[in-house]
């Protein structure tokens, strides 16, 4: 969703017909949005895919992205999921940061074993691809609030 899309609100589309297409080997739905009584068709294998008087949100999506059809609650859960990442992430953040700053004290090792401590440098490195993940979770996260903020109602019983 672009910064221009957000507030507006989603196109609904009801279901208004189906039939057997005659020409293609399918099933086809009509589809009418209320907002400006424009008509289109789909085809789909399944008989029972779209129900008569049934609304349906529009969502277009580009080529390289998949649209995940999540209910509401399972988008909240899924969330939750990506916060206890981020959470994981920020302490690996620190953990590499004390490890930079900390000097180095070879332990012994088990026999079998080799302790190999990173450098200052290594715990930098580290820390660095640590971030990196942790900025892909966060922005995953503020999509689906963005999604979540459309769906009335459904943010007030979070739990995350």
């Amino acid at each position: 969703m672009s910064h221009a899309d957000q507030g507006r609100e989603p196109a609904v589309a009801v279901c208004a017909a189906s039939y057997l297409a005659d020409l293609v080997p399918a099933h086809t739905f009509v589809f009418r949005l209320p907002a400006s009584n424009t008509r289109f068709t789909v085809y789909a294998q399944a008989a029972d895919r779209y129900h008569i008087n049934a609304e349906y949100v529009l969502l277009l999506v580009p080529g390289e992205t998949v649209p995940l059809l999540l209910a509401v609650d399972d988008v909240a859960f899924l969330r939750h999921c990506l916060r206890n990442t981020a959470d994981r992430w920020r302490e690996a953040i620190a953990q590499a940061d004390a490890g930079a700053g900390r000097p180095r004290q070879p332990e012994p090792a088990e026999e079998g074993f080799i302790n190999v401590e990173p450098t200052p440098a290594g715990y930098r490195a580290v820390r660095q691809r640590f971030a990196h993940e942790l900025d892909r979770v966060e922005h995953l996260v503020r999509q689906l609030d963005s999604h979540l903020d459309g769906a009335s109602g459904h943010r007030d019983g979070d739990t995350s």
